[in-house]
């Protein structure tokens, strides 16, 4: 270690502060606890990538990662990591707010600072917990205010009117597009799908993989966003038969495209077997909505759409987290918090008109 010696003190006072700091460095050597006090954010931020990765963090998360310490490392990578203060965050998500910070020349969002936000946290509590700070300062720092958006979802006629377009499209979209509303998975989820994780005796599916795509990797195989999202979800008899036909059609395909077809077992795949890139899913629908003039479709709004009806039909939050696939039942309260105050309203108008209103 390094001890600094003050211009105003004494030689003996010098020597006897240097003694204990020595006496107390010493002690710290032995009990495991003294730090490397030379280290910047910057080199401990890359140790945490690296151990994360050698710990098997998800390859999204990693790439995520990477990406927001571009922008971070500039402001406080430079700074030791003892000294890391509540003040020196304020100050950096205050700067990644200014003008010139997003591709545009313009402001980052609220959103895109609190991810930021995140990569930083994460970083400080690591070296929280092997002791190479007194506590992580980025769980006191201040974050801009996320406004919450309402869910995007279909109404009953929109959800009828796309059902209705579906009717003269392939089957292989028809079918896809029907899974990604029944049974409110992501994109990648369905996309992940495999035959063997189709139940058509007990009418399920398991929810065990997940389809994505990086640009280091391309398109890749991996497990579902969290170990909740694992998961078993029933489906409706109609979805069964639809599968069952879908299946039929595909064995039909297989024979046709022959020796250019590499089964991979997935339900959903590009012409010669391989899984399907994420993105291709929203360039269909863009596409289809043009084609039936309907209003702009994302695969994520089928569901909102499917968790909205479910809260409006009255069933619980518990089990449409468990549908959903949420690590907690109160993030799927707090996503669907203005639906919920909705469905209750609905009930209440109910209640009003069996029992309170004449006839």
């Amino acid at each position: 270690m390094t001890f600094k010696v003050e211009p105003t003190w004494t030689e003996k006072s010098a020597k006897k502060k240097a003694e204990a700091a020595a006496s107390v460095f010493e002690k710290q050597i032995k009990e495991g606890t003294a730090t490397d006090t030379r280290l910047t954010f910057r080199e401990y931020a890359e140790y945490v990538i690296s151990l994360k990765e050698r710990t098997g963090a998800k390859h999204k998360t990693i790439v995520s990662y990477r990406y927001l310490a571009e922008r971070v490392y500039p402001i406080i990578g430079h700074l030791k990591l003892k000294d890391i203060r509540v003040s020196d965050l304020n100050k950096l998500y205050e700067q990644l707010q200014a003008d010139g910070q997003n591709k545009r020349g313009g402001k980052l969002s609220a959103k895109s600072v609190i991810e930021h936000h995140r990569f930083v946290s994460a970083v400080l509590a690591q070296a929280d917990k092997e002791m190479l700070i007194p506590f992580n300062p980025a769980t006191k720092a201040t974050l801009p205010k996320l406004e919450r958006k309402t869910p995007n979802y279909f109404q009953p006629e929109e959800v009828a009117a796309i059902r209705d377009a579906l009717e003269s499209e392939p089957m292989k979209w028809k079918t896809m597009v029907h899974l990604l509303l029944i049974t409110g998975a992501r994109r990648g989820e369905v996309l992940g799908l495999k035959w063997s994780a189709v139940d058509f005796e007990r009418n399920q599916i398991h929810i065990c993989n997940n389809v994505l795509y990086a640009a280091d990797r391309g398109i890749y195989e991996d497990t579902p966003k969290t170990a909740t999202s694992d998961r078993f979800v029933t489906l409706p008899v109609e979805t069964m038969q639809l599968l069952k036909q879908y299946k039929a059609w595909q064995a039909t395909e297989r024979l046709r495209l022959g020796g250019y077809y590499e089964d991979k077992g997935f339900l959903f795949a590009q012409d010669n077997g391989s899984p399907m890139h994420p993105d291709s899913v929203g360039t269909w629908l863009d596409r289809f909505a043009k084609r039936h003039d309907l209003p702009h479709i994302n695969p994520h709004a089928f569901r909102h759409t499917m968790a909205s009806m479910l809260y409006f039909n009255q069933v619980d939050s518990v089990s449409i987290s468990k549908r959903l696939g949420h690590s907690k039942v109160s993030t799927t309260e707090d996503i669907y918090a203005h639906i919920i105050e909705e469905a209750d309203q609905r009930s209440a108008d109910i209640l009003s008109d069996v029992f309170l209103k004449k006839a």
